[in-house]
């Protein structure tokens, strides 16, 4: 009898939901277009104009819920909570493995989806831009120029790894179910925003044929094959049009060539720039109404479509039907969600919370960290280290205890591994790890460490914090013991007591050294700062100023106590306050620690590189080389010992022009994620020959580039146009191992070419070889690439192991734009297919004739 009335249960449930339902727009057996043209009949205009902000309300009469777009997941969900932290998307990308980040995506949207059951299906979730549904990633902007400050979101300068590599993000992230998207996938800034100065208000000046062979096409892909359901708009203006506003490249080519059925939203605070910074209408009602005819559905932020858009539409300007349609493709995302449906059909309901951070996600992190790990250098074979004949090795450098995981990154469920973390758990008790702290930043100032300080609140090292809403100390702080002062919101991952802008907050305790000397105090500060030192007002700079470093001399004695008191006040912008000093003894820019660390050690493992006060969202580089203050530690401590092997944490291409003529070996890390410590420690000790290959090229100078304002690829850009002689080149990485190229073959079918060799792993190591296949147009009525990269296989071999490599190329790959025509054209005659290891490291080569 129970087993009649189970079934009786599950036939009658269709028809008990659909009765619970109060709108078809509810019931999820209907089309989806229906349901939405449903609900748009119910709505009012002022509802409907709700719909296309990105911080949506709740429309309570229909019970339509709340909606917070804007969640980022670059490299792991950044809002929300804690998550599985991957490496840098510029690490992703030198992994050369589309299969590996398609994972790694579907991870990521695992972990928002879980998040999003843990919060009720989203409805306990309030913050605002933290809904887990929507992810404004991935960037796919071209690395077209590596002093742009955005770089390390990217996937490279490459048109064809850029499309390949978000391809396998965009399908990742939105899942792979019939009905249903796990989450949202935005590809973003559409197009061509590629540099961080005056970028609210700047103009690129691209022929329509640089557009279409170089900025599009990786946006043509994500659009075309990868179905992204929502795409956001750059800044800056294309040739006199700002994105925002730009029907051709909204309307046009987007929806009209690419078949885009999705909503197109503005970069954040965009249509605002359309009246302020690009002049291109005269007022507010004009940006709400150039915007959505041009195509743009939702705005990031609410500062044009809820003010103005009413009134556009009350002035004759626009139609309610052009606000309808925008609200048609917003909210069509949504049902594609199944936000509005009963959970129980929607397979995405049931991935469970045990899926953040979990051991299977921890171990893709760091499997990824190893992929993306570059060998630039390795002199005489010096990597790996013999554990076994080395009995003391020096860590050091500026990122050696540091976790730097870039711009749009989230708080690791995991304790992150930092390089000299990795190093010591590589190598235990068999070698002793001497560690020796940075303490040669800018003016010689470096953080005050927890083991210097005290407070009376507790026995824990540090300061007490307190932690205020407001700018002026007052009411009631949040509180906790800060082991340093490093407020620096800019380039630490989230932290729940600094997401929040206009607030102040104090620090106190003690300073007890343990030498007896002339130390310096100093407060690296942006706005408001008091510092009291033994109850004495030493620095007061309470009001609003240029970022500086203010510093003070004091004498102290080994063992006593010192009280401080910092205060400071952040009015918004990249807040910082950092509590530096300068410990006596040190002489010029080496302290007698790293001396004594280099003399002792068998070799002396330098982490140096950058990080977010260099290269970020908003901040461009002026030059590419390394600090000039870790340039000349290196030069000190390679005097003392030969064997330095340098790893690079960083998230672009370095000048490290004087590194490669002399230290023996260099690793490029990138920024490598929660247990990049862990893969660093594997690559350098052997457990892992590194397969990582460069997406972009190492130049030995900026002077080698065309002006940030110059977006013609043409004029010596890229691998693709550049003819000087490159530091490293694009798609350049060694390895433990070596592989040999044979047997290249062309075969043509139909408009077909099939590309086949064979490779060998000929040395004595298990390794990746990624194998590239480049093309160049041999004689071309117009200026082509000196090489195009159409092809890549990363392919894992055992020692002696051969395998053999094929390539399809279409036709339709080998085309240029033709602008006298507007349109696409395969001009007949040779190409010369080359096959290599790097963009300059061609093994094969052979010229087809193709009609």
């Amino acid at each position: 009898m129970r087993k009649i009335l189970n079934i009786l249960v599950i036939m009658l449930l269709p028809f008990y939901v659909f009765s619970q339902a109060k709108y078809p727009f509810n019931n999820p057996d209907l089309p989806i277009d229906t349901r939405v043209e449903d609900l748009l009949g119910r709505l009012t205009i002022t509802e409907k104009v709700s719909l296309l902000v990105s911080t949506a309300e709740e429309i309570k009469r229909l019970e339509v819920d709340k909606y917070y777009h804007g969640n980022e997941g670059l490299h792991g969900v950044v809002k929300g909570g804690r998550f599985t932290v991957f490496p840098q998307a510029v690490a992703l990308a030198s992994t050369w493995n589309p299969n590996l980040i398609h994972n790694v995506a579907t991870a990521i949207s695992d972990e928002a989806r879980a998040k999003w059951n843990f919060y009720n299906q989203g409805k306990d979730q309030l913050n605002p831009y933290s809904d887990l549904l929507t992810m404004w990633s991935p960037t796919i902007n071209m690395a077209r120029d590596p002093r742009w400050g955005r770089t390390p979101e990217t996937y490279g300068e490459d048109p064809f790894l850029t499309s390949k590599i978000g391809l396998s993000f965009v399908t990742g992230l939105q899942g792979d179910d019939d009905k249903y998207l796990k989450v949202v996938s935005t590809p973003k800034h559409f197009v061509a925003n590629n540099q961080e100065e005056n970028r609210f208000a700047y103009n690129a000046e691209i022929s329509e044929r640089a557009l279409r062979e170089y900025y599009l096409p990786a946006f043509k892909t994500a659009i075309v094959e990868g179905k992204a359901q929502s795409i956001m708009s750059a800044y800056n203006a294309i040739n006199g049009i700002p994105a925002t506003a730009n029907s051709w490249l909204l309307n046009d080519v987007l929806r009209k060539e690419w078949g885009f059925k999705g909503y197109v939203v503005s970069d954040c605070g965009a249509p605002t720039y359309l009246k302020k910074s690009h002049h291109f209408v005269s007022n507010d009602t004009l940006a709400a109404k150039a915007a959505i005819e041009a195509g743009l559905d939702l705005e990031c932020g609410d500062n044009i479509y809820k003010k103005y858009l009413i009134l556009a539409l009350e002035q004759g300007l626009i139609t309610e039907e052009l606000i309808n349609q925008s609200v048609r493709r917003v909210l069509e995302s949504r049902f594609k969600l199944g936000i509005f449906d009963p959970a129980e059909g929607n397979p995405y309901t049931k991935i469970s919370p045990d899926v953040i951070g979990s051991q299977k996600h921890q171990d893709l992190a760091l499997e990824t960290s190893r992929q993306s790990i570059v060998l630039l250098k390795n002199q005489k074979n010096i990597l790996p280290l013999n554990a076994n004949k080395i009995k003391k090795i020096a860590v050091v450098g500026f990122n050696a205890n540091q976790v730097v995981f870039g711009d749009y990154s989230g708080l690791p469920v995991i304790s992150p591994i930092s390089p000299v973390k990795g190093i010591q758990n590589k190598v235990g008790k068999d070698i002793e790890v001497q560690f020796v702290k940075w303490k040669t930043a800018a003016r010689n100032l470096n953080l005050l460490e927890s083991e210097y300080l005290r407070n009376d609140k507790n026995d824990d090292k540090g300061l007490f914090a307190e932690y205020y809403d407001d700018k002026f100390l007052e009411g009631t702080p949040r509180t906790r013991t800060d082991k340093v002062v490093n407020f620096d919101p800019v380039n630490q991952p989230p932290d729940s007591y600094s997401n929040y802008r206009h607030k102040s907050m104090r620090w106190t305790g003690y300073i007890t050294p343990n030498i007896t000397g002339s130390y310096k105090i100093g407060v690296n500060s942006d706005d408001g700062v008091r510092l009291w030192l033994n109850d004495k007002l030493v620095v007061d700079e309470w009001h609003n100023r240029g970022k500086t470093t203010d510093q003070v001399d004091i004498k102290m004695e080994a063992g006593k106590k010192y009280s401080i008191k910092l205060e400071y006040f952040d009015n918004g912008g990249d807040a910082i306050c950092q509590l530096l000093w300068k410990v006596p003894g040190g002489s010029g820019d080496i302290y007698e620690e790293d001396w004594k660390a280099a003399r002792t050690s068998d070799y002396v493992i330098a982490v140096m590189g950058i990080n977010k006060t260099i290269e970020k969202e908003g901040k461009d580089r002026t030059e590419l080389g390394l600090p000039e203050d870790q340039v000349n530690y290196l030069k000190k401590m390679y005097s003392i010992n030969k064997n330095v092997v340098v790893v690079l944490v960083a998230g672009s291409s370095l000048s490290v022009n004087w590194m490669d003529k002399n230290v023996p070996a260099i690793v490029e890390a990138w920024y490598p994620g929660e247990s990049g410590g862990t893969a660093i420690a594997d690559v350098l000790f052997g457990d892992y020959n590194p397969g990582g290959r460069l997406p972009f090229t190492f130049y030995k100078s900026e002077k080698d580039l065309p002006s940030m304002d110059d977006y013609e690829v043409t004029n010596g850009r890229t691998y693709m146009y550049f003819e000087g002689e490159a530091l490293y080149p694009f798609g350049y990485g060694l390895s433990y191992t070596s592989f040999e190229y044979n047997n290249m073959s062309i075969d043509k079918k139909d408009d077909t070419i099939t590309v086949s060799m064979t490779v060998k792993n000929t040395g004595k190591y298990k390794g990746d070889e990624v194998v590239q296949l480049y093309v160049n147009d041999v004689k071309s009525s117009v200026k082509r690439p000196i090489k195009q990269l159409i092809g890549f296989d990363r392919v894992s071999l055992k020692v002696g192991e051969a395998k053999t490599i094929s390539f399809e190329v279409s036709k339709d790959k080998l085309m240029f734009w033709d602008e006298e025509s507007d349109q696409w054209v395969f001009e007949a005659g040779k190409f010369e297919f080359m096959l290599g290891a790097s963009s300059s490291d061609i093994r094969l080569n052979k010229t087809f004739k193709i009609k």
